[in-house]
């Protein structure tokens, strides 16, 4: 918390055993290869891939966003209320060309004394300034004003297979090039926000109702699917119980408490 507080950042060695590791990674690339196949692939120019809405896309994944180390980061950045906006996967392939520098809270026209969002890149390989390690810019999550920074300005985030990057979400970042002759560089995106702001991924209506009908309800608050300080409501603002589209929500009544139209 020290270092996020100063650098805006911090590395997190073993953060996933070994065998966590491998698995997610091996999924990642499973996923990847399929979405290729069946025309879903999301490229980046010129042959990065994202991967979208993971949680729809195996339960080691969901499970990665109840880690220990979440709870422990996202409490201390955004509140204990924090909740899940997207968790992604990328692919950052041999000639990749560098991601622009961006702050993830760069939706919001002003600067922040406290950050709204926050993110975590789970290593799935060796992170290293030739592989295309995340680029960042220490120290510009202090920076009121954006100002503009060129890969001169920046690091590459390094750190063996199963280590955690956390940064901050004001912070300046980009995927970095990857500037090996064959070597994928592969990690996984999950991306935290305070409970009132509008999350990237929309999963009231992505998420897959097989996983909605099974997930623990733990998960699913880190979802929105509970109702926070009154905000996402369907009704009365202080029900405890998870959220469901309403099969018979009321309508334009009478007086006496007779169905009308107007």
């Amino acid at each position: 918390m020290e270092d996020l507080a100063r650098h805006g950042y911090c590395v997190v060695a073993d953060a996933l055993s070994r065998e966590q590791c491998a698995r997610l990674r091996e999924r990642v690339v499973e996923q990847a290869k399929g979405e290729v196949a069946t025309g879903q692939a999301f490229r980046e120019p010129p042959d990065n891939q994202r991967i979208w809405m993971m949680v729809n896309k195996g339960a080691m994944f969901r499970d990665l966003v109840l880690h220990p180390l979440v709870a422990e980061t996202m409490t201390g950045l955004l509140s204990p209320d924090y909740l899940l906006s997207s968790l992604t996967a990328n692919i950052a392939r041999p000639g990749g060309t560098p991601m622009y520098l961006h702050r993830d809270q760069g939706y919001i026209d002003f600067w922040t004394p406290k950050p709204v969002v926050a993110n975590i890149a789970w290593m799935l390989d060796d992170f290293s300034d030739v592989n295309g390690g995340t680029r960042l810019v220490p120290g510009s999550h202090l920076e009121r004003e954006n100002r503009k920074y060129t890969l001169e300005d920046t690091i590459a985030a390094e750190g063996p297979a199963g280590a955690a990057l956390v940064f901050d979400g004001r912070l300046f970042h980009g995927t970095g090039p990857n500037r090996t002759p064959a070597e994928e560089r592969h990690a996984i995106l999950s991306y935290y926000c305070r409970p009132f702001v509008r999350q990237q991924e929309n999963f009231f209506l992505g998420l897959h109702p097989a996983v909605l009908a099974q997930e623990r309800d733990e998960f699913l608050r880190r979802l929105g699917y509970f109702i926070w300080a009154g905000l996402g409501r369907t009704n009365v603002p202080g029900d405890k119980s998870r959220l469901a589209a309403m099969s018979d929500p009321t309508g334009p009544l009478d007086a006496r408490g007779n169905a009308i139209t107007c």
